[in-house]
């Protein structure tokens, strides 16, 4: 069947990637999703050319893979970390917080675990966003004058934290905090399995959960494992 002549609620559950698409275009791919893609750029002006040139990248869009980082400078990995990472954490984790919503809201009264979800949701909004901050404001900035120094000869840069082995350590236990929700989000959705008959929006929601859930544990091993050892030893050079 031509793309074009499928229904937009069809599209969305055949191929997940197309939801950040059709929210783009701002097209209802739920409850008003019974109309055909032609359909509904001629109701809503937008050029089909468009719609179907972007789920056609979105379908064969491939998730960008980070080159080994144990040789790479802290300071490019620290970059890498924040476009790569919490750049998209802080979309994803808005978009999560407004499907958590719509699905618990539509769907709270037959699927009780939503409820739980929408706030483990919030729980991991409320640890990220400030931990994210620290890092981008104050230990990464510090990490990269730590490398500078070692490669310059000068001396290590003044931290109010003492030595960095300190705000790591605190880093990682909101790495642990975080990593417990999304364990326990997994428990909860099975595995990220949908119930039977969930509508474009349930399937919006896990798919994205999956997704954090990847991009999330991708983060984390970048420091935990990567980063902040080598910071530490670093920090621990004469």
């Amino acid at each position: 069947m031509p793309t074009a002549i499928k229904q937009v609620r069809d599209l969305a559950m055949e191929q997940p990637s197309s939801v950040r698409v059709f929210e783009r275009f701002g097209i209802d791919y739920c409850c008003g999703g019974r109309k055909s893609l032609a359909q509904v750029c001629q109701e809503q002006q937008i050029p089909l050319a468009d719609l179907l040139q972007g789920l056609a990248e979105a379908a064969h869009a491939t998730p960008q893979m980070a080159d080994p980082w144990t040789t790479a400078s802290l300071e490019d990995l620290a970059t890498y970390i924040v476009t790569a990472c919490h750049g998209p954490t802080r979309l994803e984790l808005e978009r999560l917080t407004t499907l958590a919503f719509k699905v618990h809201h539509r769907h709270g009264a037959t699927h009780p675990e939503l409820a739980r979800i929408q706030s483990l949701v919030h729980q991991i909004l409320e640890e990220m966003t400030p931990h994210m901050e620290k890092e981008e404001r104050v230990l990464f900035p510090y990490i990269v004058g730590l490398e500078r120094a070692d490669q310059s000869g000068s001396p290590k840069p003044y931290a109010c934290f003492g030595d960095v082995a300190n705000p790591i350590a605190a880093m990682m236990a909101e790495h642990d905090i975080v990593g417990s929700a999304l364990t326990e989000i997994n428990v909860l959705t099975s595995n990220y399995q949908l119930p039977d008959g969930a509508c474009p929006t349930y399937h919006a929601l896990y798919t994205t959960l999956a997704e954090f859930d990847a991009l999330t544990r991708h983060h984390v091993e970048l420091e935990n494992s990567i980063l902040f050892p080598r910071a530490i030893a670093l920090s621990g050079k004469k």
